[in-house]
């Protein structure tokens, strides 16, 4: 299935670009607290709300791989 392989590839290549951004961050010399601006903060309930949709994106993922290699999807937490 042709978009099942690019939905792949463009999650493949999401994973890899915020790695990067990662990796980036933690290389980076650490910012006396007195710069860090109020707009660079993220709130704690947007991260977890992305976290979630990650969560739900990922398991909608396993399911059609499974459906796509004939294997009934498994209860993943």
């Amino acid at each position: 299935m042709a978009s099942m392989d690019m939905a792949m590839a463009r999650l493949e290549a999401a994973v890899e670009h915020l790695g990067s951004q990662i990796a980036r961050l933690r290389a980076a010399p650490p910012r006396p607290a007195a710069e860090a601006a109020a707009e660079d903060m993220v709130p704690r309930t947007e991260v977890a709300a992305l976290a979630a949709r990650l969560d739900a994106a990922l398991l909608a993922l396993r399911g059609a791989l499974a459906q796509e290699a004939g294997d009934a999807p498994e209860d993943q937490e």
